[in-house]
């Protein structure tokens, strides 16, 4: 009886694998990449447009909108230049967007209470960006995460 690993499994750092498992994440990965490559263009559409879906937790502060736009421009140079770093990248950044969207929609529910609660006051929604920017940012999460756990498993 032979022991070792054959053309099918091979030894990973934490075990033995199939003989390619990275092809199963590659699509993930380029598109976690490619969404923090893409930071330009969701900046422009922003600006020129009034469209706000990546960063949309930072309505009311443009200064550190900017910032924030530039810190996921940076992360995808990260991701582009260290392959490997890309699901943790995506995993940290969108679980922080995903905490600072929360954090705005509970800012916003007490403004709500606090203009339920007066005579006069104008009730507003949540944007449909920030929805939107929810959704990418869980979407992105998850992709992370399943990379992440695939990388992860023993």
């Amino acid at each position: 009886m032979v022991e070792g690993a054959g053309l099918e499994n091979r030894y990973a750092r934490k075990g033995i694998e199939g003989s390619n498992p990275s092809l199963s994440v590659l699509p993930m990965l380029r598109l976690i990449r490619s969404y923090y490559l893409a930071t330009p263009a969701f900046y422009l559409a922003d600006r020129l447009f009034g469209l706000n879906v990546r960063v949309a937790f930072l309505d009311q502060w443009p200064t550190g909108r900017t910032a924030y736009y530039l810190f996921a421009f940076f992360l995808g140079l990260v991701a582009w230049r260290r392959p490997a770093w890309t699901a943790q990248l995506g995993l940290l950044e969108s679980g922080a967007n995903v905490a600072l969207l929360i954090l705005s929609v509970m800012v916003w529910y007490l403004g709500v209470l606090e203009t339920a609660g007066s005579d006069v006051g104008r009730l507003e929604t949540v944007a449909p960006e920030t929805l939107v920017n929810f959704v990418f940012a869980a979407g992105i999460a998850g992709a992370s995460y399943t990379i992440h756990r695939l990388h992860a498993a023993p």
